[in-house]
């Protein structure tokens, strides 16, 4: 019996019955027919909610990326990669994010409806392993890896054997010759599979026996769904995509490392091969066709055409044994001959490359794993050229298994991209611009919270600023530049030359010695308000709200006395300028000290909560004058 469609549905065995036979007029037969095209439509391409969800969730994630940092996640999103971002690189990410979007509903639409009565049982189980197929590919090969790459190995080729055998089989309008001939090709790749771990021929033998033959059985498969009345021409070109685009694109760059958009496209329609398996399930579910369809030429053709492909990789490999794998020895005088890149050939830049690569770093290793092959190598530097940044570039290196600091791996980087150094450089002085700014700010907005305690007494030199404690507190009063005692400016020092912070502790406030004095502090980890006055004589005592005042000898003997300022990325000092305390140059000085608690300022909880004032003139007294202590 012939096959007769509704609405794309073969019905087997059950004639059209006429609308007129029911008592029904011409034109609601039509109309009949109409809504039953419809419905079959709607029912044939449901959406459904999983699909629904998962593409919102994608969709929502993409949007994310897109607008978070300057859309610079975006194409991880949509290519599960990295890949420069530059105005140049947005639309293929953009693309291949629509792909998966379109791949998302077309595994999860559900299958094709409705069924015309119960599925024969091989066509279910059938459905159930291309399912599992589906999952595996997307999740659960990859989860078995991580427990055991034997078990994902042992999996992934049991699946595809038994689907394999019962696609092979549930085929229609194929010969008994076209099934022995799948089949055979098929377990010539599972065979070939399963001695790889245990054969003593070259690996690479077996490897590309298990290909070849593998790749061939799927080329009849989907040659032979053309000719099965259930399977659209939607999924036999998705098929055909999937199959034969990455074979192409591996002739095309035979030899050749590239991390280039095309590869990310081949990458892309290479996935594809999940969606054929989910619409080969889907449209399973619809009836069998009641007879073969008739013979003609073009499977012969096609199967020609798919030998033809699949042998050309055999003949660009040749008659080698092994792998085309080159390992370049470690040549520590290699780097004696290195040239800049400027001006180099993209060979020599290679060979460059290598020689750094294959060399010892300063940290006594190589920079890459000895074991990794030379392409392999070239094939992680164009990857780590294309990342952004010093960040992304560290990650991917430390998953290869090497070793090397920024400025290493950027002098090696430099011969396979040239510029990153410079572009490296330049990122490195933006972001210590942006650090100087943002620690210009915090001091400004330290300092403005502080103000001369004593305002109607100008002195000579005077200054007020925010002095940052580190932990533990105290500072410093000393002659910078008097190397005769040691580190006068060394707060912990112990030698008994210079001021000592335990000392300061101990007396409860201040410790003296030399050209040095050390100040304990009531706060730490936090700044205090500091204010210097520099006197050409004794000012006038003033005790009045202050919490102590003690006063001691100091000696300048280089003609300079300082506070010590706040070091670039340090950890304490002062946030503004101080003057020098020595106003008369080297001799003797008195220093007088004033300290106080401030009140917690609720209205502005980072106020300093401690302040001093520190009071200089020349005097040759080196008694110690308490004239408040602490309360």
């Amino acid at each position: 019996m012939g096959r007769c469609r509704t609405g794309g549905w073969p019905l087997c065995c059950a004639p059209w019955v006429s609308a007129d036979r029911l008592g029904w007029p011409g034109r609601s037969n039509k109309i009949i027919r109409i809504v039953a095209l419809f419905r079959a439509a709607v029912a044939r391409y449901r959406f459904g909610r999983p699909a629904a969800v998962a593409v919102a969730l994608y969709l929502t994630a993409a949007a994310v990326a897109a607008w978070y940092d300057g859309g610079r996640w975006f194409a991880v999103v949509t290519t599960a990669g990295f890949w420069a971002w530059d105005d140049g690189a947005r639309l293929l990410p953009a693309a291949i994010g629509v792909l998966n979007v379109w791949a998302l509903w077309q595994i999860l639409r559900g299958p094709a409806l409705p069924r015309a009565g119960a599925l024969p049982r091989e066509v279910v189980w059938l459905r159930r392993l291309l399912y599992a197929d589906v999952v595996g590919d997307l999740l659960l090969w990859e989860l078995l890896d991580d427990v055991s790459d034997v078990a994902e190995y042992a999996a992934s080729w049991a699946v595809w054997t038994a689907t394999m055998f019962l696609l092979v089989r549930a085929l229609a309008g194929v010969s008994a010759r076209f099934r022995i001939i799948a089949l055979g090709l098929g377990l010539t790749g599972v065979l070939a599979a399963a001695l790889r771990p245990f054969a003593e021929i070259p690996l690479l033998t077996v490897s590309l026996l298990a290909a070849v033959a593998t790749l061939g059985c799927k080329a009849m498969i989907i040659a032979g769904q053309g000719r099965d009345g259930r399977f659209s021409a939607v999924t036999v070109a998705i098929g055909w995509t999937a199959l034969l685009v990455p074979q192409v694109y591996l002739l095309l760059k035979a030899g050749r490392v590239t991390f280039d958009g095309l590869s990310l496209v081949v990458d892309a329609l290479d996935g594809l091969i999940v969606v054929w398996a989910a619409r080969t399930a889907h449209e399973l579910a619809a009836p069998g066709p009641c007879g073969a369809a008739p013979g003609n030429m073009r499977t012969p053709r096609l199967i020609a055409a798919a030998v033809v492909v699949l042998v050309l990789p055999m003949a660009v490999v040749g008659a080698e044994r092994d792998a085309r794998l080159t390992y370049t020895a470690a040549d520590a005088s290699c780097r004696d001959r290195l040239r800049p890149a400027s001006g180099l050939g993209s060979e020599e830049r290679r060979r460059s490359f290598l020689c750094l690569a294959r060399g010892e770093t300063f940290a006594a290793d190589t920079m890459f794993p000895e074991d990794l092959a030379d392409q392999r190598i070239l094939a992680y530097g164009a990857q780590l050229c294309a990342l952004p940044g010093d960040l992304e570039r560290h990650a991917l290196h430390k998953r290869a298994g090497g070793t090397a600091d920024t400025i290493e791996l950027a002098a090696a980087l430099e011969y396979l991209c040239p510029g990153i150094v410079a572009r490296q450089n330049s990122e490195a002085a933006r972001r210590e611009a942006e650090r100087d700014r943002q620690e210009a700010a915090w001091k400004a907005e330290a300092n403005a919270r502080c103000a001369d305690p004593w305002p109607r007494v100008r002195a000579r030199r005077q200054g007020t600023a925010a002095y940052m404690l580190f932990e533990g507190g105290g500072y410093a009063v000393f002659d910078d530049r008097d190397d005769s005692a040691g580190d006068p400016g060394d707060l912990y020092g112990d030698d008994g030359k210079a001021a000592n912070i335990f000392d300061a502790i101990e007396d409860g406030f201040i410790d003296a010695a030399g050209s040095s004095a050390a100040i304990v502090t009531y706060e730490e980890n936090s700044p205090m308000c500091l204010t210097v006055k520099v006197f050409d004589s004794a000012p006038p005592l003033r005790l009045a709200g202050w919490d102590q005042v003690v006063e001691v000898g100091i000696v300048s003997r280089s003609g300079r006395l300082v506070v010590p300022a706040y070091p670039k990325g340090g950890d304490s000092g002062a946030a503004g300028p101080l003057p020098d305390l020595a106003i008369a140059g080297p001799g003797h000085y008195r220093l007088r000290v004033h300290a106080r608690t401030l009140p917690w300022d609720e209205n502005d909880p980072d106020a300093p909560l401690e302040e001093h004032l520190l009071v200089v003139y020349p005097g040759r007294s080196t008694d110690k004058v308490v004239y408040r202590p602490r309360r």
